[in-house]
Formats: structure tokens, C-alpha cells, sequence
């Protein structure tokens, strides 16, 4: 995987906060590509893989998480067994219904979403 380092140096500071950072664009511009960067560089720098939840909702098996009450639930489940802070990678967030309610009460995580452009409300 190409280091998109431009991107990463934006992004950097805002990592381990409450802001929540939203990668939009146009289909197969690299959004989930720079997810997994994140996800990278988050391991080197210490944290587990178990404080890691990474969802692509274009992916079947998740299709029935597809409303933000599903997901809610389902991400509080698990981050229960989480020790430290949850980190939250959810790509193609806009196939989830109602998701913006779900993303804002998941705010003491740290949460990283991918949205096509044309898809942002």
C-alpha cells in the first residue's frame, strides 16, 4: 500500500480526538485506502487491534447493521470488552440508515467514516 503522506499529515492531528473525521469523495479515490493507513499507524504507534472496529457496509455480512439503531447496538456490544479507547472505522457509512444519530452517540470513541461526496446531507 502507497503512504499517501499529504494526507496523512492532515489527518495526524486530528487523531485521538473527539472530532469526528469524515474522508469524502468521489467512488475509488482511495477513502478506504486511507482508512487502513489510519489503521496502520495507529498498530505502529501501540494501540491493539482489539481496540480496532472496522466496518465496510458494502460488505454483505454487515448488511444487517443497516440502520443506525443496528449499528448502534451492535458496536456497544462490542466495545464493551474494549480496555482503553475504541477506535471506530466505518467505511461507506451512508448505506446505514439514519447514520448520522448513530455516529454522533458514538462520540467518546475515536471514529473515522468514509461518504461518497454526493451522499453528505
Amino acid at each position: 500500500m502507497i503512504k499517501r503522506e499529504l494526507y496523512m499529515n492532515r489527518i495526524r492531528p486530528f487523531i485521538g480526538g473527539e472530532l469526528i473525521k469524515v474522508m469524502s469523495g468521489i467512488r475509488r479515490s482511495g477513502k478506504s485506502v486511507m482508512l487502513e493507513l489510519i489503521k496502520e499507524e495507529l498498530a505502529e504507534a501501540g494501540v491493539a487491534p482489539s481496540q480496532m472496529i472496522s466496518i465496510n457496509f458494502e460488505d454483505m455480512r454487515y448488511s444487517h447493521l443497516q440502520t443506525a439503531t443496528a449499528l448502534h447496538d451492535e458496536i456497544i456490544k462490542r466495545a464493551e470488552g474494549i480496555k482503553g479507547k475504541a477506535y471506530l472505522f466505518f467505511d461507506e457509512i451512508q448505506e446505514v440508515e439514519g447514520w448520522e444519530k448513530c455516529v454522533n452517540s458514538l462520540r467518546e470513541a475515536d471514529l473515522v467514516i468514509t461518504i461518497i461526496a454526493d451522499k453528505i446531507p
